[in-house]
C-alpha cells in the first residue's frame, strides 16, 4: 500500500477512489486473517517471490548495545530465474522485458 500511497504523489496516475481504498483496507483485513507468520532463527532462509508474494514484517529492534555476534545480519540474494513469470506489461517501465522467461537484473541460475 506505501507504494500505491506514494504513487498518489505523482503526476499524471490516476487518482484513486473511495472504493479503490476499500478494496485496499478489505486487502490487508484478510492478509491480517490469513497471513502465515514464521520467527526467524539464527541460521534460517527464506526464499520468496516478490511478484507473486504479498509480504510484509513486523518491527524489529536490533541489540544495538550487545557484541556484534547478537547484532541482526541479513543478507538479499537477487536470482534471475530462467522459469520465470510473464508480468504485467505496465511492469516493463521497471523491469524492461517482462516476458516469462526474462532474467530481470540479479544472479542468473542455470
Amino acid at each position: 500500500r506505501t507504494y500505491v500511497e506514494a504513487a498518489q504523489e505523482m503526476l499524471g496516475v490516476p487518482r484513486m477512489e473511495n472504493r479503490h481504498w476499500r478494496a485496499l483496507d478489505l486487502l490487508a483485513e484478510l492478509a491480517d486473517e490469513l497471513c502465515f507468520e514464521m520467527t526467524m532463527q539464527p541460521g534460517d532462509m527464506q526464499f520468496i517471490n516478490n511478484h507473486v508474494i504479498y509480504h510484509a514484517r513486523t518491527a524489529y529492534q536490533d541489540h544495538t548495545d550487545a557484541g556484534f555476534d547478537r547484532r541482526r545480519l541479513l543478507y538479499r540474494l537477487w536470482l534471475a530465474m530462467p522459469n520465470s513469470r510473464a508480468l504485467p506489461a505496465d511492469h516493463a517501465v521497471l523491469w524492461r522485458d517482462v516476458d516469462a522467461g526474462s532474467l530481470r537484473g540479479g544472479i542468473a541460475q542455470h
